[in-house]
């Protein structure tokens, strides 16, 4: 028997997996998120008039700051989330001494990336998620490796409970099919069921993606 069908085995038998328990409060952090991202509003509506220059430095320590408050808004458990967190804000503008008088051609792009990140976090319906793994056939073994936190494995049909949502990478697994990998972006793509399909490990065909939709 492979690796893969024993540990499908095992985890058929442990039936429903609680990944993770709920840890915090979504309303809580909905609510600090988008008290983060008004003071952050504040904080910078005198960098984006386009005649003016500013301290480098002046922008770099307003980026820290609402960078470090987004971590500080999430729970230390919530590892995937303040990595996509930490990946993808701006804490300083990169190359620029902090004296160095800058624009907003220059500090515009870094605050248009700090925007989306806070728009994406504040977007989102609920900072957990239930996700449902399926797969056609059924039976195949799905590995989601997140950035920062631990790895997921559940066999399909099956559902992970209050997954956090940030950046996973995906492993999809049956013996007789090719192997899916992927990446799923859990912050930014709509949807709570991983449908995959497989493709014949005897075709000349690639693997397929894994697509993320809505389901019940």
């Amino acid at each position: 028997m492979t690796r893969y069908a024993t540990v499908l085995l095992l985890l058929l038998s442990l039936g429903p997996l609680n990944s993770q328990q709920p840890s915090a409060d979504d309303a809580r952090i909905a609510s600090q998120i988008s008290q983060t991202d008004a003071d952050f509003q504040a904080r910078t509506r005198r960098f984006t008039n386009p005649k003016w220059t500013y301290p480098a430095g002046d922008l770099n320590s307003v980026l820290a700051a609402t960078r470090q408050q987004l971590l500080d808004d999430l729970p230390p458990d919530a590892a995937p989330l303040r990595a996509y967190v930490m990946q993808n804000f701006p804490a300083v503008i990169p190359g620029v001494p902090a004296n160095q008088k800058i624009n907003m051609k220059i500090c515009g792009p870094y605050l248009s990336d700090a925007n989306e990140v806070l728009s994406s976090l504040k977007s989102v319906s609920a900072y957990r998620l239930d996700l449902i793994l399926d797969s056609s056939p059924t039976g195949a073994l799905y590995e989601l490796t997140p950035v920062a936190g631990d790895k997921l494995t559940r066999a399909s049909r099956g559902t992970l409970t209050n997954v956090w949502r940030g950046v996973y990478n995906y492993t999809v697994a049956k013996d007789g099919e090719k192997t899916i990998t992927g990446t799923l972006n859990l912050v930014r793509e709509k949807g709570n069921l991983l449908r995959c399909t497989f493709v014949h490990a005897g075709s000349p065909s690639a693997p397929l993606p894994c697509e993320l939709v809505t389901g019940q």
